[in-house]
Parts: C-alpha cells; structure tokens; sequence
C-alpha cells in the first residue's frame, strides 16, 4: 500500500528507551576520599525502539570514556593538647601530629618543621629555637617514638583515607628558662607515590585552571589552610610547642657581726676575734622541683670556720667539710681554743630537694683573724 508521508508517519508506531551503562575498571571499594584517581570510566547509550510494533535492532552509542583525576587533600593534626613541657638540657623531645591522606591516591608526603613565630596554644611569646631538630615517621605504628626504630624521615606510599604519626624531635638547651616556649609548624607537602622505599618529588603543579582533559589524570588541589599554609597549595600544617618547665632558683646570702671582743652583742664591729654569722638561702619560684641541690661555699681569707655553727633550714641536709679547698670531703672540724678551725677552707650542703615555691637556707660562722 502507498500512503501519504504524514499517514506512514501515523501508521509506524516507535518506542523508544534509552539505557546507561557504566563500567568501572579498577576496585570498587568506596573510599571516604572519592574514586580513585586513574579509574577509568566509560559509559554508552542504547536506543531500542519498534517498527509497526516489531521490536527492531537497539541501537547503540559511541563509548565515552574519562579517567577519574587526582584529588590532593591532607590534614595534619598535633596529638598533643598541650604544650610539651621540657627540662631545659633534656634530649629528644618529642612533638607529635598525625598526618591523614584525604586524597584519592596513594602519595608520599615530604615534611618539614620550621620554627613558627606565633606560639602555639595561646602562648604569649615566642622564646627560644630548640636544638636539633628532626623529623621521624612512627614505623611500627605505636604511637610512640622509638630511637633507632623510627627513622623514616618522609611518608611513604600513604593510602587514601589512610594516616600515620609523624615526630618531631628535638634538644633543649641547658640556658632555656622557665616557661620559655618553642613553636613549630609541622608542613606536609604533597609528593609523586608509586616507588616504595623512595621519596617522590613534590607535586607543585594544580591543574584546576586547566581545560579538561578526559584521557589525562589532572591534579586538583583540595586542601585546606593549615598553620603556616594556604588552602589549596598541596600543604597542610599543624602547631605544636614545646614549654620550658623548670627549677627557677635564686641564692641571696648574707653577712651580718654577731658579737666582738670590745662591744659583745651590743652594736658589735667587724674587728679581729668578732664572730660573722653567714646566711644562703635559695628560694625556687620555678615550676618544677629542684633535686639534689648542692650549696658550696668556701671560708673567706682572714676568717676561720666556727666549729660546730653549720645549720639548715629545713633540718635534714647533708653537711661536709673540706680542708683542701673543695677536693676532698672527708674533713672533721675539730675546734681550737676560741672555737674555730682555721683548717676548714670550704663546707658543702646537700638538700634532696627544693619544692617549688619553697626555699631553703644554710646558717654558719666564722670568726675574724
């Protein structure tokens, strides 16, 4: 039969259904940080459709495909809550972070730890540069560092939505005082994974800027600000510190005439047989409690030890003598005619130790030549 155009158009009934097929190669396991960079993905269209109600051949599209590029977003993190309090002249002590891959490819990370001018956990001031600064990765997963054991010093092969404890380490000069701080900013830089045992270079390059290419892994930078970086630069970079907590003490001493040959105890004068009485004390305004404090001091020229005059406050200190000049002290006083031993050149007294906040103090006598 022959019909019009319009009536052929009438009489051929068609359904049409269109149908999406997506093939992913690679794991399909789903990560918090996205599909994998690399995955390729490809996907197709098919028509089906009827000719006078008899279903006729589908027909299908062309594939189009596009690699799934690479995210880079990491998060470092202090673990510490509070400053890292130190003894000044102390050695390898340790600031700890957490470094977490939030990209979605395996990386290397390279790290660094410069001195930050701004105190961290709202310290007042920046004080001192610790000595011997290193960075070194937790190898057996402890948490803890380990001298010898933890010696990697950048993130290898890092997994997404995988993390790993990175230290720092350092030494703290004997001259640091009280409460003096140190701050520094552990930066995590984004770096070529892919070769264990090797540190990839660092991945300088963001193509967010850059058209689009579906046949190409292109690198996207994701991250956030951290403390000594900007957003979206590959970094991240957390705040630590160390804080000096230490014995702060200061020793005063004293000399004031007890009594004379001429005046006794009235308005007594330094003249030759007048008795001097010495006091040290040694108050402690530090943090921490000073240990096994030892006071020195020697007998001036032209005075001898009154034997028997040595007392502590509190009671309970070790007290020595020399009669060598400090190189032995095994001395015994022994007290001549007016009481003195003009043998003793030096004493020496040990307080186990002094709390802070506490003072102690040391009360001995001598008699003018």
């Amino acid at each position: 039969m022959n019909f019009p155009s319009s009536r052929m158009l009438a009489y051929l009934t068609r359904s049409v259904s269109v149908g999406a097929l997506a093939i992913v190669l690679g794991a399909s396991t789903a990560h918090a940080a996205g599909t994998l960079s690399g995955t390729a993905i490809d996907n197709h269209a098919t028509v089906d459709y009827q000719v006078g109600g008899i279903p006729q051949t589908p027909v299908g599209s062309d594939t189009a495909s596009f690699v799934v590029d690479s995210k880079i977003d990491l998060a470092v993190a202090t673990l510490d809550g509070s400053p890292v309090l130190v003894t000044p002249g102390s050695f390898n002590r340790v600031q700890t972070f957490r470094v977490t891959n939030e990209g979605n490819t395996t990386r290397d990370f390279s790290l660094t730890a410069p001195n930050s001018a701004t105190p961290a956990f709202g310290e007042p001031t920046e004080d001192f540069d610790a000595d011997n600064v290193r960075i070194f990765v937790d190898s057996n997963g402890n948490g803890v560092y380990n001298s010898g054991v933890d010696v990697a010093t950048f993130i290898d092969e890092l997994q997404p939505d995988s993390s790993v404890v990175v230290f720092v380490v350092a030494d703290i000069d004997l001259s640091v005082a009280n409460a003096d701080v140190a701050s520094y900013d552990l930066i995590a830089q984004a770096a070529v994974g892919g070769s264990g045992g090797s540190q990839g270079a660092d991945v300088l390059t963001d193509d967010s800027a850059s058209v689009d290419n579906p046949a190409t892994v292109q690198t996207v930078f994701a991250d956030g600000a951290g403390s000594a970086d900007a957003a979206n630069d590959g970094r991240h970079s957390s705040k630590d510190c160390y804080k000096a907590s230490s014995a702060d003490l200061a020793v005063s001493k004293t000399a004031d005439v007890s009594a004379d040959p001429v005046n006794g105890a009235s308005n007594p004068k330094a003249i030759p047989g007048a008795t001097v009485d010495y006091n040290i004390n040694v108050a402690n305004s530090g943090a921490v409690s000073a240990t096994n404090v030892v006071i020195v001091d020697a007998v001036p020229a032209s005075t001898a030890f009154l034997v028997g005059s040595t007392a502590s406050t509190p009671l309970g200190a070790s007290i020595q003598y020399s009669d060598d000049g400090g190189s032995t002290w095994t001395y015994v006083p022994v007290a001549g005619g007016d009481g003195s031993d003009p043998a003793v050149t030096h004493l020496r007294v040990t307080f186990a130790s002094i709390a802070n906040g506490g003072s102690s103090q040391v009360d001995f006598q001598v008699v003018i030549l």
